[in-house]
């Protein structure tokens, strides 16, 4: 995928990163399979130059947002030790394994390398310095599919599955096949009995870009145009599964929900009293696809109608003007792979930073906001996980629940004993004698809604 074009945004807005939320690929990992028609994932695992790719990405993040020489630095956010208040991680654990998790703990690593300043003195004066140097530990949130829908939402979705037969049955994809027919000839001996069909375009070009990178006898074999023509297909093809003609449409589900995990990051950056100021969401290329189709960034840069290279990062930053405009805007840019830099994109067909209030007007229409929503755009009848809504909703009903909960324990204990004292007096009454009273152990039932690790 070609670098967006960029208009120098400093002549658009003089203004503040109040903070930023960035959306990021993984990095590189062995061959990995995806059914053509339902996008079920095979098995894959990350490489080392996955993760160094990832921990580049960190780093020039690190620049970008948390040096205070940066003309993007996030204002007031601590760079040296990690404040883990002002950061939160949600990485996707679904298709592609622990590829994504393990990229987002390099990334981390880049955003914040090891410090000998995290250490802590005991009390008998010992200072004792975190392992390797004094390496940040990162809360990192994974979001399962099968209790959160907000980070994969294309896989088990009817409605979804039925949007890639009709762009499979369109004219278009039948032209383009019959357009590549040569290249479908040309390429049989290269992977090794895969169907060599215009649906199967993603994961021809896979393989063939994985065994390019990662085997030397095939590197030296494959001729070097048929790896740039299958780039060409996948992307043409991915951009049809993950893309919609219209904003709010099936296709862009992938982009829509993650558009929820944008808005209530942003909510809570522009809260003064909040101080989360850095949000990372570790992903795979599809919602890239949407949100840019989703926005009407491809309007404007055509060039992003592909699948992004690994470790590529899309940054939403959190503005204030300067007087007498002291509004909050919106900043989109887009950093492909590890080469290059950020460019700065637009949203809308607005040649601006956009209000936050605008962009949260002209988005809401497209937002899939909750499991039970997810369920009805897909046309299932039910979902088999909590319907409350995503992680970070079900996380507040749940604080509540537990709430209620406890209380109501409280009260039941406070019966026990008062039932409890009436029978031992009745007991006493009647000349019987009591050894002891045992009671039973009260268990709180409760839905584990999220899984976090520290690393």
């Amino acid at each position: 995928m070609a670098d967006a074009s960029d208009i120098d945004a400093a002549a658009v807005a003089d203004s503040q990163v109040l903070g930023v939320i960035v959306i990021a690929r993984n990095g590189d990992r062995v061959e990995y399979y995806q059914d053509p028609k339902t996008y079920e994932g095979g098995i894959t695992e990350t490489t080392a130059l996955g993760e160094v790719e990832s921990h580049q990405l960190g780093s020039v993040l690190r620049s970008e947002y948390l040096s205070p020489s940066s003309p993007s630095y996030i204002d007031g956010m601590r760079s040296d030790l990690v404040d883990n208040s002002e950061i939160k991680v949600r990485v996707k654990n679904g298709g592609e394994g622990t590829v994504i998790f393990d990229s987002a703990i390099a990334l981390l690593q880049g955003l914040y390398p090891p410090n000998p300043n995290n250490k802590i003195v005991l009390a008998n004066e010992t200072v004792v310095t975190a392992p390797l140097g004094g390496y940040q530990y990162v809360p990192v949130e994974t979001v399962e599919p099968s209790n959160d829908r907000s980070l994969e939402s294309w896989t088990d979705c009817p409605a979804f599955h039925k949007h890639i037969r009709e762009f499979y049955a369109s004219d278009e994809f039948k032209e383009k096949e019959k357009d590549a027919q040569t290249f479908f000839k040309s390429v049989k001996d290269f992977v090794f009995g895969r169907p060599t069909t215009l649906e199967n375009a993603w994961n021809l070009f896979d393989f063939m870009n994985s065994e390019l990178l990662h085997n030397k006898t095939y590197a030296y074999r494959l001729p070097p145009t048929l790896v740039e023509t299958a780039r060409g297909l996948a992307d043409f093809h991915e951009n049809g599964v993950f893309s919609d003609k219209e904003s709010g449409g099936i296709g862009n589900i992938a982009g829509r929900t993650m558009l929820h995990t944008i808005l209530k990051a942003l909510e809570r950056v522009a809260f003064n009293d909040d101080p989360l100021q850095f949000m990372l969401v570790e992903t795979g290329y599809q919602p890239f696809i949407s949100l840019f189709h989703e926005l009407e960034i491809v309007k404007e840069h055509p060039e992003l109608q592909a699948i992004p290279d690994f470790a590529s990062a899309f940054a939403i930053e959190l503005r204030r003007g300067s007087p007498p405009d002291v509004r909050d805007f919106l900043r989109f840019r887009f950093k492909n792979g590890t080469g290059g830099t950020f460019k700065t994109v637009y949203v809308y067909g607005k040649h601006a930073d956009i209000p936050l209030t605008e962009f949260i007007y002209k988005s809401k229409g497209g937002v899939i906001s909750s499991n039970k929503q997810w369920a009805e755009v897909c046309g299932r009848s039910s979902f088999q996980g909590s319907e409350l809504g995503f992680i970070d909703q079900i996380t507040d009903a749940a604080t509540h629940q537990t709430f209620y909960t406890v209380a109501l324990a409280f009260l039941g204990f406070l019966g026990l004993f008062a039932i409890r004292g009436v029978f031992v007096r009745v007991v006493k009454a009647t000349g019987e004698k009591i050894k002891s009273l045992r009671g039973k152990k009260v268990r709180l039932e409760g839905e584990e809604v999220g899984y976090f690790f520290w690393f």
